[in-house]
């Protein structure tokens, strides 16, 4: 039931054609890990007789109603480093320390389907060949039972579309729901065919699925499963606005259901790469979708963490991209476009605040909760003035906010900024000033939303000492930096 793989190089994952039968299409699966994995996988365990939840659902709906026979049982793949070995007599892993989990790279579930036969995967990223070290990616812990033991893998889920009853669109629905189930507990579960099903307002049966799936089908998935679906469109192909959007709800940690109309095609969006270099001489405000280099994508077509950069490649590229869905929670009523707009009004404040011109800096905005800026703050209390903690522990947060983080040039390059604002991500779009504070190394403003309808005067300024020679640590929780191995 058990097989173990031992790689010395990445040719030797062509070997899994000996292991496993056709009806699994171990070939292609081999060619496609070769050509994605970086040489630290130095071990694979096979595990046969595995039975997938996800395959089950597309087996008993629509494999077993057809004249050709299909299995039951998949085959699971286990990746794992150069200090791991088996003990096939035992039926046990050796290694060297306490922890397993830090020399697992996750799993990979064969269906016998004989095409597209990639199910149910977590991979680290830790493990894309062609990844950028510290590229941030959206992750979630994944559990794994295997022989016993109980293993953990940071990743982000993906499969192959199964062609003949689901598409790259019910793929990419798939993979974000499944992240949202395992990141959030008050989400669900949806297996393969649950999201054939969602699609459509009636039984789409065998045929329909396997035609294709539209932006608004992909919606009525994300609305079936009690997420708050935003569809935003590209007006034109240098539409800005759109990208800063985009690169503003993936640095929040929302992954993206996102359509490429001249391709027929769609990807979860799950990451970036920045420019190792920030370019001088700007003469306005410069804004992070400036500095990306590619976009991190789960593409049913490869491994996930595809890299895709912002023009070229034979395929396509990140300009190809011209609608998104974001599936947000509920209590989120004010847009990244609105903190778009708002961004270039806070240098109105700038005489109040010491900011640096708005040719020398770098906007960035993103959404997180209000007990993770808490959180961060109290694990860098050294960098605030004692008042300024004060306040942002005491202030009446939503559970939602938006943040705005200013950067120098300098700043940005050594990853700190130079003044941060917090916004209500529960205010109207004809809130002329959804802040609860915007600060600075010197001075702080702090915003009093108690009341509807307060005027200026529930602006207070507080000055701040112990601050001006402070590195303020640029906010780059919310996305899971990769760590080559």
């Amino acid at each position: 039931m058990y097989t173990w793989l031992p790689i010395g190089s990445t040719a030797d994952l062509g070997k899994l054609a000996g292991e496993i039968g056709h009806e699994y299409d171990p070939t292609r699966v081999a060619q496609r890990l070769m050509g994605g994995l970086s040489p630290a996988v130095k071990g694979v365990l096979i595990e046969r007789q595995y039975i997938d939840k996800d395959y089950r659902s597309t087996y008993y709906n629509y494999y077993a109603k057809k004249g050709q026979t299909y299995r039951t049982d998949c085959v699971r793949l286990h990746f794992f480093d150069s200090t791991v070995s088996f003990d096939a007599t035992a039926q046990k892993f050796l290694w060297p320390d306490a922890r397993l989990d830090d020399h697992y790279f996750g799993y990979m579930v064969l269906r016998p389907t004989g095409i597209a036969t990639i199910g149910r995967s977590v991979l680290s990223p830790d493990v894309r060949e062609g990844l950028r070290a510290g590229a941030p990616i959206i992750t979630s812990r994944h559990k794994v039972h295997v022989l016993g033991y109980r293993l953990a893998v940071e990743g982000f889920p993906s499969m192959d579309q199964h062609i003949d009853i689901s598409v790259c669109a019910h793929a990419a629905c798939w993979s974000i729901l499944r992240h949202y189930s395992e990141r959030y507990s008050n989400y669900r579960e949806y297996l393969t065919h649950d999201i054939t099903m969602m699609a459509h307002a009636f039984n789409p049966g065998g045929l329909v699925p396997s035609r294709g799936l539209d932006v608004s089908h992909a919606e009525h998935v994300f609305q079936e499963a009690g997420t708050f679906p935003m569809i935003v469109t590209r007006k034109s192909p240098r539409d800005v606005l759109f990208y800063r959007q985009l690169l503003a709800y993936v640095e929040s940690g929302f992954p993206l259901f996102a359509a490429m109309h001249k391709w027929s095609h769609a990807v979860a969006v799950v990451g970036c790469e920045w420019k190792t270099a920030l370019a001088r001489g700007s003469t306005k405000l410069r804004y992070a979708w400036d500095l990306v280099e590619s976009l991190i994508v789960v593409d049913d077509n490869s491994l996930p963490y595809r890299s895709v950069p912002m023009v070229g490649t034979a395929q396509y590229s990140s300009r190809h991209i011209d609608a998104f869905i974001v599936a947000l929670p509920e209590k989120v009523f004010y847009p990244a476009d609105a903190v778009n707009g708002l961004t270039p009004w806070l240098f109105a404040l700038g005489p109040l605040l010491g900011l640096q011109p708005e040719r020398d800096t770098v906007a960035r905005y993103f959404m997180t909760t209000g007990s993770a800026l808490r959180r961060f703050m109290r694990n860098r209390e050294s960098e605030f003035d004692p008042n300024l903690m004060r306040e942002v522990m005491t202030l009446p947060f939503a559970q939602f906010v938006w943040i705005i983080e200013l950067s120098s040039a300098a700043d940005w390059a050594a990853g700190q900024i130079s003044a941060r604002a917090v916004l209500d991500a529960t205010a109207s779009l004809r809130d002329p000033k959804p802040f609860w504070l915007f600060h600075s190394r010197s001075r702080a403003l702090i915003f009093d939303r108690r009341s509807v309808g307060v005027a200026s005067s529930g602006v207070r300024a507080i000055s701040l000492s112990g601050m001006s020679a402070t590195a303020l640590t640029r906010w780059d929780q919310n996305l899971r930096p990769t760590q080559r191995k």
